[in-house]
């Protein structure tokens, strides 16, 4: 029978046509149409009350299904394998199902879930949609959280702001991935980065003992690591491990450096080593490109020191050697000539240094300039905003006609270039830091030529690099290369006294970072017609000034381990170059072996100008600054911080380093021998 909603309708409609069919039956036979009547009045009585009862029964069933799903639904709710929680702002828990009440042993609403779970950040998440990767002891979690909508929100949660979170537990997952990561492949480049030196004039036996030495700490570390090393050259091994192994070498900070440097031979130089390692790459072949570039830059640093490429970024590891002099001039010879060719085949030259240059920077954009100019070329030095240095030469170069248009800002320059343009890039590597970042990129052709510490950021596909850590100065390394360039090649009196004063400014008066080829430098620049009258004219100060490097001196707070921290009263340019005359000045305290002034920029954040005496590589501590530099002098910038705030986070890298560095001491005293 069917029991749809429109039977009694349906019915109705039968029963109308009925009594009509009555209504004429009535004209023929009265006592027929009155029974039928009744009968039909019977049967709508009837017809009317099954209704009600249909309907009854479906109310009733409707109901019972309604209360079923509810009980279903939160039945369902509670026993996910799927915990779920509702909390506010202040972490409190305002419901939660019986999953996560399991997981954390009956907690219950009105308690805090960031007290039980204290890694949980809910400011981090609040008000967002997303997932959040959580640890909280030996388990991890997936958080799924999205906003409570105020439609969901009833009963004491009304009007408040809630988040609800989705968490999954994925710690079996996670163990199964980092199972898989730490069995991926590491591999690493290592070199003897001062293997003639550490060999020289010594015998074939005590060639064979160093050697021998290097060779058993490096199988013995190897095979800690559970990994395999082999030597290809006389001074090169390759080594493969795993990534468990690396996260122990990083925990360690590759310690190993430490060791390999005890050995010393009879000439008590420190054998060192550099190494290239990468992680975390694809394929074998990025690995091998990777721990490449990290050995070249580990090299170009100085060498004694690990480059690191692990998750998409490069960590420095060691660097507490000084970088060794070379003692040879074949190199500054072949670049020299390198150098010729270039010019030779260029119509343009430009010239430029470090933003807010200085002397050095500016007496090796003066010797390239000569050498282009003794090629008969076009050349101008691009510098940026005027600066004390800068000022300085230009009130000279009026006395030398062939100076005429020689300096030059970054937008003249720019209208000059032409398709065989050179630009010479001193005294930086580094593309933010020049003169004109922008014109990297409208010049094809670059040739470097510096003498920091290869930094991470280094200008894109030069023409040709001259990196020297060892020298003392980049005008140093452009004083060689003039002296190669062209014997015919003569200096002016300008020319010859802007170089040496860039040697003097970094050698601190040939104090610091002073080698052989640095006074060998210096007596070609003095034959040349170097004027010491005239450089210590560019050097001199006006009062001001000097009263200033007097208020940073004033408030100098002198630390343990031989730190000094001062910081500048000024703001802008003056500040930035008091505060590195200052910090060379203390140096000469007696028992301080660095110092670091703090000073606000111009454009906004600290500045850092640090220097050392010479056993404490500042360049380290800046780069963890986010700055850089060389061994004995560096500097960083740090936006959005205010002076204390950086004064605490630098006493608290240098204390690190400090430790670290007795550590190493410590060790050399106890294990260093001497190999005959």
């Amino acid at each position: 029978m069917p029991q749809g909603p429109s039977f009694w309708f349906d019915t109705r409609i039968y029963l109308a046509v009925a009594a009509i069919l009555l209504a004429v039956i009535s004209f023929y036979n009265h006592y027929i149409a009155i029974i039928g009547a009744v009968l039909l009045y019977a049967l709508y009585l009837y017809g009317r009350e099954r209704h009600l009862a249909r309907q009854r029964a479906l109310a009733e069933y409707l109901s019972s299904l309604s209360g079923n799903i509810d009980e279903a639904s939160y039945h369902a709710l509670q026993n996910l394998p799927l915990a779920i929680a509702i909390v506010d702002a202040g972490g409190l828990l305002h419901w939660c199902n019986s999953v996560l009440a399991n997981w954390l042993h009956d907690i219950e609403p009105g308690q805090s879930l960031t007290e039980v779970w204290p890694a949980l950040n809910l400011a981090e998440i609040w008000g967002k949609a997303g997932v959040l990767p959580l640890k909280a002891g030996d388990r991890y979690y997936h958080i799924t959280h999205k906003p409570l909508s105020p439609a969901a929100q009833d009963g004491g949660m009304a009007g408040q702001d809630l988040m609800l979170l989705y968490i999954t537990d994925v710690t079996g997952t996670e163990l199964v991935r980092q199972r898989c990561l730490g069995a991926m492949p590491v591999l690493a480049l290592i070199q003897i980065d001062n293997y003639d030196d550490v060999l020289k004039g010594l015998t074939e036996s005590q060639r064979t003992a160093i050697l021998g030495e290097v060779g058993s700490h490096l199988a013995d570390w190897a095979a800690s690591l559970d990994g395999f090393i082999k030597k290809f050259s006389e001074d090169t091994y390759i080594a493969i491990f795993n990534r468990r192994a690396l996260d122990k070498l990083l925990a360690d900070k590759f310690d190993i450096l430490d060791k390999i440097r005890a050995i010393r031979g009879v000439s008590r130089l420190p054998v060192t080593l550099s190494m290239g390692v990468a992680a975390d790459e694809p394929t074998v072949a990025a690995l091998g490109q990777r721990a490449q570039a990290g050995l070249d830059l580990a090299l170009g640093r100085g060498g004694d020191q690990a480059a690191v490429y692990v998750e998409g970024k490069v960590q420095f590891y060691g660097g507490k050697a000084k970088a060794v002099e070379k003692n040879t001039r074949v190199k500054a010879r072949v670049v020299a000539q390198a150098i010729r060719d270039i010019m030779g085949d260029a119509d343009l030259v430009l010239v430029m240094g470090h933003a807010g240059e200085d002397f050095d920077s500016l007496g090796a954009a003066m010797g390239v300039a000569k050498m282009a100019r003794h090629a008969g070329k076009e050349v101008h030095i691009v510098v940026s905003e005027p600066g004390a240095a800068v000022a300085k030469l230009q009130e000279l170069l009026p006395d030398y006609k062939e100076y005429e248009a020689l300096l030059l800002t970054a937008d003249a320059a720019a209208e000059l270039i032409a398709a065989r343009t050179v630009l010479f890039v001193v005294d930086t590597h580094r593309p933010e830091l020049t003169a004109a970042p922008d014109l990297l990129a409208k010049v094809d052709r670059v040739v470097v030529i510096d003498h920091h510490r290869r930094a991470e950021t280094f200008i894109e596909s030069p023409l040709l690099v001259y990196l020297e850590p060892s020298a003392s100065s980049t005008s140093e390394l452009v004083t060689e290369l003039l002296e190669y360039y062209d014997d015919g090649l003569d200096l002016t009196r300008l020319e010859a006294s802007a170089l040496y004063a860039g040697i003097i400014v970094d050698t601190k008066n040939f104090v610091v970072q002073t080698g052989v080829r640095t006074f060998e430098a210096a007596s070609y620049l003095r034959r040349a017609g170097a004027d010491p009258a005239l450089v210590r004219r560019l050097f001199c100060v006006d009062l001001a000034s000097l009263r200033l490097r007097a208020s940073i001196i004033n408030s100098a707070e002198m630390l343990p381990g031989g730190v000094v921290i001062a910081t500048c009263p000024a703001q802008g340019k003056t500040a930035q170059v008091s505060a590195a005359q200052a910090a060379d000045m203390l140096l000469n305290i007696e028992g301080v072996r660095v110092c670091f002034i703090l000073f606000w920029l111009e454009e906004g954040g600290v500045g850092v100008s640090a220097r050392s005496q010479g056993d404490i590589n500042v360049q380290v501590i800046m780069e963890k600054l986010g700055g850089g530099g060389h061994q004995t002098a560096a500097a960083a910038q740090i936006k959005d911080l205010t002076i204390a705030e950086v004064k605490q986070r630098l006493t608290e890298i240098v204390s690190q380093y400090l430790e670290e560095s007795e550590s190493y001491e410590g060790y050399l005293g106890a294990g260093s021998k001497k190999t005959r």
